[in-house]
């Protein structure tokens, strides 16, 4: 079982992979698609460009959210009809 350190550490890896990937991405679609003889066509490269930026883009948007800025739930009591009876009756 890992800790939440490890996991956290994990996910910011991931974090920094993913920003690689959206550099990638960005060079697909700027670089690669103006060349005048690109193998597979300038529209695949446009493609594919748009998809890695927007698919590492969102996973880092998300995955920060759930790392940095989650919210604790609070703990609630929970009070049980047989608790309250008994309470009642003693008194």
């Amino acid at each position: 079982m890992s800790s939440r350190k490890e996991r956290k550490k994990k996910k910011l890896l991931l974090i920094i992979i993913s920003c690689f990937v959206f550099g990638i991405g960005y060079y697909i679609l700027n670089e690669v698609s103006t060349w005048y003889e690109v193998p597979l066509g300038v529209t695949f490269h446009v493609i594919l460009g748009c998809t890695l930026m927007a698919v590492s883009g969102i996973y880092v948007v998300y995955t920060i959210k759930k790392v940095f800025f989650t919210k604790r739930s609070k703990r609630t009591r929970h009070t049980y009809l047989d608790d309250n009876l008994k309470n009642t009756k003693s008194e």
